[in-house]
């Protein structure tokens, strides 16, 4: 008996060592000509970025960040993100013109410097969130469509923000505390 408990500690923790599959916001994203950029900060797992540009959706950047279950986030994980892009295209202004939400995923447009649209999809789950800047706005409109037949996306043949961003919020997350370890807690 001792020895088929070890036996299957010992598999259970090979297991969960090697695993490199993230959770499943990611899973569904399959694209053709993506670079991806692993990111590292003591609070996450299997964190990157990328970048992809294909015929279908045009260019697309994505931040993909599984939190530790022993972090926490210092605020709110959108608002993070829309702050970070904004701060680093040096945009004049920055609003929002449509949100849809569905389930745990939120389809956002935006108007950069009353001329651009672009587009910035935030899904999450407890300890992961997916952030998805869609450039040609094809993406957002196809993922809306799935759940929401009608919709009609009146940004499409709208001038298009187009940029080469590659920041990320765990790589600043040294400068800018967007999540931390939570205390251990209850120390005597």
């Amino acid at each position: 008996m001792l020895k088929y408990f070890i036996f299957m500690l010992t598999v259970f923790g090979l297991n969960g060592c090697i695993s490199t599959q993230n959770l499943g916001l990611d899973n569904n994203l399959k694209l053709e000509n993506e670079k991806k950029i692993s990111t590292f900060d003591s609070c996450t797992n299997f964190s990157y970025i990328s970048q992809s540009t294909n015929n279908k959706y045009d260019k697309l950047f994505i931040e993909y960040i599984n939190l530790d279950n022993f972090c926490k986030w210092n605020g709110l994980q959108r608002g993070y993100f829309v702050d970070l892009f904004k701060s680093t295209i040096k945009a004049k202004s920055f609003r929002l013109i449509e949100r849809i939400e569905h389930n745990n995923s939120e389809y956002n447009t935006y108007l950069i410097d009353e001329k651009y649209y672009v587009n910035i999809i935030y899904k999450y789950t407890v300890f992961e969130d997916l952030f998805i800047i869609d450039y040609a706005g094809i993406y957002t409109t196809e993922q809306i469509q799935s759940f929401d037949k009608s919709y009609n996306n009146l940004y499409l043949d709208k001038p298009r923000f187009s940029s080469n961003y590659s920041n990320s919020l765990v790589r600043m997350n040294f400068l800018n505390s967007y999540f931390t370890r939570e205390s251990e807690g209850y120390e005597n």
